[in-house]
């Protein structure tokens, strides 16, 4: 039993058996009593049919000895002949041969001789005009018989009986011979089932091994195996199935690795961002307790130090809860349809100061005219504010920053574009991940930067329905774009090409 629990290919075999024989034995058990039913009514018919022509010879008074003994060698059956009271007059087949003159001493008369297949009563019947069909043991020839009676008439009046009988062990033999037949075609059949169930549960439980051996490497953690896929069918359905399975779970590992990682990095990154600031307060704090700071110029210096790194950490925990709120959804953004090119223009007079006093030339090619844009005018500003910064910030002395505004595809394509050491392109992937910074080694020396700004522009532009991106070349400055939805039944002017 625990085989055929553990094989496939044992249980498909066995239904399959199972079937065939269901299938072969049951319509040949119909068959066969269809066939025996047709068949006694034909031997019925033939007997008597044979009956009938040897009861009209007899009725004409011809001499019919030379013609039952004939029939009954032809047609291998007892026909006898009797007469009214039941006397055998003529009895030839199956092994008898028996001629009676009437009134003879030695007569046998077949009611109740050995037996009781023709009794009284059926000698009644016969004499009176009806034939008689009986199944039963012949005390005559000692077998069990299929015997029809028929009256014989001469000039209008019964004289007596033929009696046409038919062994039934003969006829069972054929019948026996036809069983037998289907007997072997069942074997035939559990032999055929034998090698298509080898066939079939080897297609079968090919996949199903595969899928076992991919399923085990995958609770290992092993990714690397794949089903091969053949066929189209609800196994194949089921490969594919698993192969994507496979390939899901790698990926969605893959991203809580990162998960965790980013997890990592930034709680390195906070700590890291925190310490710094809480570093210089406390030393600038220090230097006043301890008198370090003798004159009044030194300690202003100290306030204002603890001042800007307080700042510092003022930014860093707001923008540490603006980007929670948005990852979380907490920030709900109301979209409206306004007027961008107004908002951008006094973000880019906001940061105009800053870049001046680092001696860096700031462009503005903002057109009067845009279409309608579906956005938020304060994240707007938002985010834009938020890229000048980083490109003044990253832009040296002398060097030039460029906004730039213009109208396609559909949308509102901002563009900042400055001339500082650029991004390489390993670092590209990673600009919009919390604190990553693409130049580690100089970031204190560009500002303060919180490490925040680009992941908090991608997540508000997307909250928007637009997008965002960086094109740079290291040496060659970088240019960082997004898009806002333009309003469909807007004016399109102010389009432009970037």
């Amino acid at each position: 039993m625990n085989f055929f629990k553990r094989s496939i290919a044992a249980k498909l075999w066995l239904a399959m058996v199972i079937l065939v024989l269901v299938v072969t034995w049951s319509t040949g058990a119909a068959q066969s009593n269809i066939i025996k039913r047709i068949y006694y009514e034909r031997q019925i018919e033939n007997i008597l049919r044979q009956a009938g022509d040897i009861s009209r010879v007899v009725g004409t008074g011809e001499n019919v000895r030379e013609k039952i003994r004939l029939i009954s060698q032809m047609a291998h059956a007892n026909i006898m002949l009797v007469d009214r009271e039941g006397y055998i007059e003529e009895c030839h087949g199956m092994g008898m041969i028996m001629s009676h003159r009437r009134g003879g001493p030695d007569r046998i008369n077949v009611v109740g001789h050995h037996g009781d297949l023709i009794s009284g009563g059926d000698m009644g019947r016969i004499l009176s005009g009806e034939t008689v069909f009986k199944r039963g043991v012949s005390g005559v020839v000692n077998e069990e018989v299929l015997s029809v009676a028929v009256p014989v008439t001469m000039s209008g009046v019964v004289t007596g009986a033929v009696i046409v009988s038919h062994s039934v062990a003969a006829i069972e033999g054929q019948m026996y011979e036809y069983q037998r037949v289907i007997v072997n075609v069942g074997m035939g059949g559990i032999i055929l089932a034998t090698f298509l169930s080898l066939l079939f549960s080897r297609s079968l439980s090919g996949p199903l091994i595969q899928m076992n051996r991919v399923a085990r490497g995958l609770a290992r953690g092993d990714f690397s195996k794949k089903v091969e896929v053949g066929s189209e069918d609800e196994i194949g359905v089921l490969a594919e199935s698993l192969n994507t399975l496979s390939g899901n779970l790698q990926e969605k590992i893959a991203a809580l690795e990162r998960l965790d990682q980013t997890r990592k990095d930034f709680v390195a990154g906070v700590s890291h961002e925190l310490r710094t600031p809480l570093t210089i307060i406390q030393g600038y704090a220090e230097a006043l307790q301890d008198g370090v700071a003798e004159g009044e110029e030194e300690r202003r210096q100290c306030v204002r130090g603890i001042v800007e790194e307080a700042g510092r950490l003022r930014r860093i925990v707001n923008d540490l809860l603006d980007l929670r709120r948005i990852e979380s959804g907490q920030e709900s953004i109301e979209l409206s349809v306004f007027d961008p090119a107004p908002v951008m223009s006094r973000t880019a007079k906001k940061i105009r100061p800053v870049a001046e006093g680092k001696n860096i030339g700031l462009v503005v090619d903002i057109p009067g005219k845009l279409p309608m844009a579906l956005s938020n005018p304060d994240r707007l500003d938002q985010v834009l504010l938020n890229l000048l910064e980083n490109a003044v910030r990253y832009t040296p002395a002398g060097g030039k920053v460029t906004v730039r505004a213009f109208y396609r595809d559909k949308a509102v394509r901002v563009t900042v574009t400055d001339s500082g050491p650029g991004i390489s392109a390993g670092d590209m992937e990673f600009i919009w991940e919390k604190f990553y910074k693409a130049d580690k080694s100089r970031s204190r020396s560009h500002g303060a930067g919180t490490g925040l700004g680009l992941a908090i522009v991608r997540r508000l532009v997307e909250k928007m329905g637009g997008n965002v991106g960086v094109e740079s070349t290291p040496g060659k400055g970088s240019t960082f774009f997004f898009s806002l939805r333009a309003d469909p039944h807007a004016d399109c002017g102010g389009t432009g090409k970037g």
